[in-house]
């Protein structure tokens, strides 16, 4: 059995697939040095974050 995480989920905006992409924490507005994974829709744009990336900017 295999976990799902955000990146096997559709967009929850416009229903196309997410990509992994990785952004620098600054560009989002955190203080966090660095780059932090995100889930990317292509499409409409939207921006997920997984849990370990919610954790790491928040510390």
């Amino acid at each position: 059995m295999s976990v799902t995480n955000e990146y096997d989920l559709d967009c929850a905006t416009c229903g196309s697939a997410l990509t992994k992409r990785e952004v620098a924490a600054k560009a989002l507005g955190f203080t966090a040095p660095g780059e932090v994974e995100i889930a990317e829709c292509s499409e409409c744009g939207g921006r997920y974050f997984p849990d370990a990336t919610l954790r790491r900017l928040s510390t």
